[in-house]
This record gives C-alpha cells, sequence and structure tokens, in this order.
C-alpha cells in the first residue's frame, strides 16, 4: 500500500527529532512518501535536508508563555492559520497527519480533522501540552511517551509506545572501559549555563580523583570559551562542544550524564541503558520535565535533582559516590534499560497502518 504521510513538527528538537524518526521508519520500511510541515527556522530545515526529507513551511504562533495583548493576537491569528493549513493540504492530498506536538501542530492538525483526513498525534512528555490536549479530542489515535496516569486522552484512542529514537541509538552501545570514570553534561539544544557554572564549581572539589575523570560537555553557543576555559585551568581531560551531531556516540562512551529531562534525551539513555542526574529546566510548560525525570527517578534509572538545589557541591559529592561505590551505578543503568522503547517508531508506523485498513 503506497501511502502519502504529512507529519507536523519542528520548533525544537523535541518536536522534530521524534518526528525524523518515523519518518525514516514509514519510509525505509514501508516505501511511504513523508512530507513534513514545519515552521521554517534554519536550524530546522538544515536537519531535515540532511536527513533527506521534504518540508514545507507552516505559519502559527505559540498561544502559552505569553502576555495578554500577545495571547489574544495569537488566539485571533488561529482561523488565518487553519485556513492556510486546509490549502495545504488541499494540495498535498495525504493520507495521514502525524502530529508531534508543538504549536504548528494545531492549525494543521484541526485543517486534517475538518477535511476528514486521518490525524494521529504523538505527545512527548508526561504533561500534555495544551496543543496535543486539544487535538486529542479530535485524533484518531494518540501515542504517548509515558502512560497517561492523569487520563488526559481517551484510554479506548490511546497507546503507551514510548518515545520515538533515531537510528543511531538503536542496539547495545559498546563495552566502556572502567577508567575513566566518563561524564557528559548537556543541557538540551540551547545548553544551560547554570548547569555549565556548577560543574565548573565541581571540578575543584573532584581535584583527588583528576586521574579517574574524564568529561564530555556540550555547553551551547553561549558558554562554549567559559567551558573550555573551566577545564584548562583546571587541569581536568575534557571534551567541549557548543553542539555535537554524534549525541549517541557521545553518550555510549560516558558512565553519567548530567543533563535536563526533555523527552528525547531520557529515551534516548534508556535505549543505551545510562544512568543519569536529571535537572530538570524550571521554565518548561506545565513543569513537564519534572514530571518526565520523576518517572525515570521512581523506576531508580536516575536521581532528580530540582535546578535550584543543583550545586558544584552537591555535583561533586554525586561523582564521588559512584567512584567508591560502582554498583549504584550499574543498578541504575539496569533500571534504565528496563524502560527503553526502542520499538517506538516501529509501534507508532504499525498503528497509523492499521488504522488506515480499518
Amino acid at each position: 500500500m503506497s501511502i502519502k504521510v504529512v507529519i507536523v513538527g519542528g520548533g525544537t528538537g523535541g518536536h522534530l527529532f521524534p518526528g525524523i524518526a518515523v519518518a525514516q521508519e514509514f519510509r525505509e520500511r514501508h516505501g511511504a512518501e513523508v512530507v513534513f510541515l514545519t515552521t521554517p527556522k534554519p536550524v530546522t530545515i538544515r536537519i531535515l535536508e540532511e536527513y533527506q526529507l521534504k518540508w514545507e513551511g507552516v505559519s502559527s504562533r505559540a498561544v502559552k508563555g505569553m502576555g495578554l495583548f500577545s495571547r489574544m493576537r495569537a488566539w485571533a491569528g488561529v482561523p488565518g492559520h487553519v485556513w492556510a493549513a486546509r490549502q495545504r493540504l488541499k494540495h498535498l492530498k495525504p493520507d495521514l497527519v502525524l502530529g508531534m506536538g508543538g504549536h504548528a501542530s494545531g492549525p494543521v492538525g484541526v485543517a486534517a480533522w475538518t477535511l476528514g483526513i486521518s490525524l494521529v498525534i504523538h505527545e512527548q512528555n508526561a504533561i500534555p501540552g495544551l496543543t496535543n490536549r486539544l487535538l486529542g479530542r479530535l485524533a484518531r489515535r494518540v501515542f504517548l511517551s509515558f502512560p497517561d496516569e492523569a487520563g488526559y486522552f481517551p484510554p479506548d484512542r490511546t497507546s503507551w509506545t514510548g518515545n520515538p529514537i533515531r537510528r543511531e541509538f538503536f542496539g547495545p552501545a559498546p563495552p566502556r572501559p572502567e577508567s575513566p570514570f566518563t561524564v557528559m553534561v548537556m543541557g538540551g539544544s540551547q545548553g544551560a549555563h547554570h548547569l555549565n557554572v556548577e560543574v565548573l564549581k565541581a571540578l575543584p572539589l573532584l581535584k583527588d580523583h583528576r586521574e579517574r575523570l574524564y568529561f564530555l560537555h556540550l555547553t551551547g553557543e553561549a558558554d562554549l570559551e567559559l567551558v573550555q576555559n573551566g577545564y584548562t585551568q583546571t587541569g581536568f581531560a575534557a571534551e567541549v562542544a557548543s553542539f555535537t551531531p554524534e549525541v549517541a556516540a557521545w553518550m555510549k562512551r560516558a558512565h553519567l550524564l548530567v543533563c535536563r529531562a526533555g523527552a528525547g534525551t531520557l529515551a534516548e539513555l534508556t535505549a543505551l541503558g545510562r544512568a543519569a542526574l536529571l535537572i530538570p529546566y524550571p521554565f518548561a510548560a506545565n513543569n513537564h520535565q519534572e514530571m518526565n525525570a520523576r518517572f525515570l527517578e521512581k523506576a531508580g534509572a536516575a536521581e532528580v535533582i530540582l535546578n535550584k538545589d543543583f550545586t558544584g557541591e552537591l555535583l561533586a559529592g554525586r561523582i564521588e559516590q559512584f567512584l567508591a561505590q560502582p554498583q549504584l551505578l550499574r543498578q541504575m543503568e539496569a533500571a534504565s534499560r528496563a524502560l527503553a522503547k526502542p520499538d517506538a517508531a516501529r509501534e507508532i508506523v504499525t498503528g497509523c497502518l492499521k488504522l488506515l485498513k480499518d
């Protein structure tokens, strides 16, 4: 069955990369034609073109997290965005529209529903965003990264598939040498200044373990020079970059991750069976990063440290604990592997194809 699929996502890596994983599954295993509809940011377009995916730009505005006047303007623009999305879908004639969350999914999802095109959505986070909560009432299927314990979506249309991850995270990670103990630090696609600063504060406290430690540190653009200088001045061995396309390769080398708690990051680290100290981004909508992180912590795969509590002294203490008690790390890694859902993209595509056959 030759089908055409429109995937709506982008804006942030959290909505874009899971969509890419599903697109790869649709295209390579089922020969589907896939078109991304996305807000045309340069970084988004560059990534889609690297994966050789077709794309078209759509207009939309975020509604949540703005002042009253901006919210009113955003809501006033919704009918126009829906109309434009209808015209785009009439031209593309897809069999299915998959919304990956984010404000761009809203108008396209509503347009698909009004045109009678099969609409499905995927929610990355433990607490769904406004767009998906609204589209969940219209969608024929809802795929979830986390169990819907609060009942945001109709249970008869919901499947817990996990969060789709790219192919480079598939398969077991190669064995790591026990020494040096490798710590990977990353703050998401934009970096995280607070994480960067506190990690540097931990280094002098870890000087007695300098020969046993190695750091992989993704800083974001703003703090690259600051962090590079911090490692140089304290004499710690480290690889420091503002960004790397080799995140999977870096994760495979790490013993411990120190990172934010975006759904994509958590899916990737569990796929590789990595232990983590999770510092949720405190301003995430609906506090969803903390809820994501608590799911891993409850399973024993991670420790959650709130942003306000994360200090260099605390980090140094945790690293020393793992050095002294390596069995703690092994227990967390086993719990992490048990949470992995590496077949999420395949399950989503299978569910979509079944929907089209019914």
